[in-house]
């Protein structure tokens, strides 16, 4: 956006927002081989079907943490592009009148 307008939009600030949550979506996928390699180490039964409780329940909560990430990161994505979009459309027409 232009100096002195009223709205200003920060897009390296939109970018390393967007590049963050597909950091953070991608380590809650990896999560997965996590659960895995716990089970793996622990041994007695009831400790297993304690954390697999667990982890199951985390699994959903993390596939509805994973969906409202990936909804927010499109969100991110549509506000700077249709800004953008909007900043050329203005510097368009600007050139157009000089």
């Amino acid at each position: 956006m232009a100096k002195g307008s009223d709205l200003q939009v920060d897009y390296d600030l939109l970018a390393t927002s967007a590049r963050q949550l597909r950091r953070i979506r991608d380590e809650f996928n990896g999560l997965e081989e996590w659960k895995r390699e716990v089970g793996a180490l622990v041994g007695d039964s009831r400790v297993q079907k304690a954390m697999g409780d667990f982890v199951d329940n985390w699994d959903e909560n993390r596939k509805r943490l994973i969906k409202e990430i990936e909804e927010v990161g499109a969100m991110v994505k549509t506000t700077s592009d249709a800004f953008k979009g909007l900043d050329d459309d203005l510097a368009n027409v600007s050139e157009g009148q000089k």
